[in-house]
């Protein structure tokens, strides 16, 4: 999936062209959705997770080798060698190899009727199974684990799940919240063992065997299913000498993604960066875009990523947020079947938990992530009524402040979606590929329906109206300069008016001159903000507006300095150029059709480009003579 994104990312970006890409992947097809993997078992359609489409490779020039896994990389050499013997040279290197299942050290875990539950060859051989079958075990408690369990549960079977910990998702969630998630799962069906470790599997019939330490008697069960974690991917690593982290391994990054070798990246879950293997798609993601931007020459770094973990089953909302490693005073609400957590560190917010439906959970992680302050009367808030404010109901998205989170997975805010949403996105679809909000979980894609109705009914319709009115008003100061007949000046000294001091005097020349390039500077910088990532202020389209606004300005300044005299040489060539660039600008901005506005838009750029030479020519010019 991250290489995937990567992928995307460089061709959004545009880089693509600088690369010959070649993608190997272990499995016999192309990426797919493993997040939404478990609803496979629902509708049994492949073609629903693809995240690629038939001739998605040969349309952007790429190549892809599928069920053919890389055995070994010559560092020397730049060459990496596939499991048939092929040596394909590299001049980048990127491992994005994932991660495989941990299965736990137990005998016999080797048997028939023992599965891991990672990929959709898994989960075929596990339905395989399953049409014939009445009971299943589930190894492991966490996330994974209680995902598989509900899973085998819609499958119709009679579930038990095993986990070594004395309570459910421990790395994620306190014994409280623990114990009232345990008692909602319980409700499903799902029977729960705590605070055991399996020792041995074993044959008998045509069940399994499961033995546990500290229990005489054995679980028998039609099929067991390891659940129990991941495991970096870094073995290519390990064997061409790279840095591999000690403990869980993971192949050691820098910040620019970088592994130990300078040409070779890692991206996802087979990396570790400061010490942290993310074993979640999101951080995958955000390497992906980092290392995207690298390639394409642009300064980026990975600054780490604030976990957010939501436990995904009908009626059980579970979330996790922020490390719950880091020392810190622990505070606790609970009530109406609720639950909710916080841990303070000094007066910053890192981490939180809840078991329940919790409105304000944008803005705890947003508090989290960006490690604001916590005020007094609103932890005083938060012991009485499980919230950071009296007002607990929920606010249009489009009343959201810019930094609140919408896409938790993705760490999205209200304010990059509304930059996307009133620029070119104008449906769901759209802003989600833009942004890449709702593509993991898919929770918020409600949210992002809103936003769109909100812009497309308010916001857009306002940007709209400024466009039109600035392109109306460009339109008509240029054509009256092309149509019109200069204004006249005086023929005698002895005469003169208003327009005789701008067009003779030689300070209100330069003034005019002078505020007409300040307009063309400003309009262009205003136009970077669209490309520009890391402005983050205002809504995109307000700065169309500007854009469009002071380019009408510029055309009123060009009156003032020429008098609507087209000029000669190069100074009617610069004349042209300018109104050209207006009128194919306004014709962008106003629309014409939609077919039209994306040549109109091209024009204007192929009319802005001889600009800054014409004008370095006119102002040397004017000086030297």
């Amino acid at each position: 999936m991250v290489a995937y994104k990567l992928v995307e990312r460089l061709d959004a970006l545009g880089a693509l062209g600088r690369y010959t890409v070649t993608i190997i992947g272990e499995e016999p097809g192309p990426a797919y959705d493993r997040v939404h993997l478990t609803e496979w078992l629902n509708h049994r359609d492949s073609g629903r997770l693809a995240l690629v489409q038939p001739g998605w490779s040969e349309a952007l020039g790429i190549r892809i080798i599928t069920g053919k896994p890389v055995v070994s990389i010559d560092r020397e050499r730049h060459t990496v060698q596939t499991a048939d013997g092929v040596g394909i040279p590299y001049d980048r290197l990127i491992l994005a190899t994932g991660s495989s299942p941990f299965v736990p050290p137990i005998e016999g875990a080797d048997q028939e009727g023992v599965f891991v539950y990672r990929t959709l060859d898994d989960l075929e051989r596990i339905c395989r199974r399953g049409s014939d079958i009445g009971s299943a075990a589930v190894i492991g408690g966490g996330l994974l684990g209680i995902e598989a369990a509900d899973a085998l549960r819609g499958l119709g079977l009679e579930v038990v799940l095993l986990e070594k910990a004395p309570c459910l998702m421990n790395r994620q969630l306190d014994s409280d919240a623990a114990a009232m998630l345990e008692a909602r799962v319980r409700q499903t069906g799902i029977r729960t063992v705590l605070g055991v470790r399996a020792s041995r599997i074993e044959s008998w019939n045509d069940q399994l065997l499961l033995f546990v330490d500290g229990r005489p008697q054995p679980l028998v069960t039609d099929m067991i299913v390891m659940a129990a974690g991941i495991r970096p991917r870094d073995e290519l690593a390990r064997s061409s000498g790279l840095a591999v982290a000690s403990g869980r391994g993971g192949v050691v990054i820098d910040d620019g993604l970088r592994t130990t070798d300078p040409s070779i990246h890692a991206i996802g879950e087979c990396a570790s960066h400061n010490g942290v293997v993310y074993g979640l798609v999101a951080p995958g993601f955000r390497m992906a875009e980092t290392l995207a931007e690298i390639l394409a020459g642009r300064r980026s770094q990975f600054r780490g990523y604030t976990p957010a973990v939501r436990l995904r089953l009908v009626g059980i909302d579970v979330w996790s947020l922020g490390d719950h490693t880091q020392p810190g005073d622990c505070l606790k609400w609970s009530g109406k079947g609720l639950y909710r957590q916080i841990t303070l560190r000094g007066k910053h917010l890192v981490a939180a938990a809840s078991v329940g439906p919790w409105e304000e959970i944008g803005f705890t992680q947003d508090v989290i992530r960006h490690r604001r302050r916590i005020w007094p009367w609103q932890l005083q808030q938060f012991l009485e009524s499980g919230t950071f404010s009296n007002r607990v109901e929920r606010r249009p998205v489009k009343n959201w402040p810019g930094s609140a989170m919408v896409c938790n997975c993705l760490e999205i805010t209200r304010g990059m979606l509304s930059a996307a949403s009133s620029g070119e996105c104008r449906s769901v679809e759209a802003l989600a590929e833009k942004t890449g909000a709702s593509t993991v979980c898919g929770s918020c894609r409600p949210l992002l329906s809103e936003l769109i109705d909100d812009v497309s009914s308010t916001v857009a319709f306002r940007e709209r109206a400024g466009l039109l009115t600035a392109a109306v008003a460009s339109v008509l100061l240029a054509l009256i300069i092309v149509a019109d007949a200069p204004i006249p000046t005086a023929t005698s000294v002895q005469t003169g008016d208003f327009w005789d001091i701008l067009y003779r005097d030689g300070w209100w020349k330069q003034a005019t001159g002078f505020a007409l390039l300040g307009c063309a500077l400003v309009a262009a910088g205003i136009s970077l903000r669209k490309r520009g990532r890391r402005v983050k202020w205002g809504e995109l389209g307000w700065w169309r507006v500007g854009h469009g606004a002071i380019g009408a300005l510029a055309l009123i300044m060009l009156i003032a300095h020429t008098g609507m005299r087209l000029g000669s040489g190069f100074n009617r060539v610069l004349m042209i150029s300018f109104l050209a660039a207006s009128l194919f600008g306004a014709g962008a901005a106003a629309g014409l059709g939609s077919r039209h506005t994306r040549l109109t838009f091209w024009l204007h750029l192929l009319a802005v480009w001889p600009l800054p030479v014409l004008i370095v020519f006119h102002v040397l010019a004017v000086y030297y003579f």
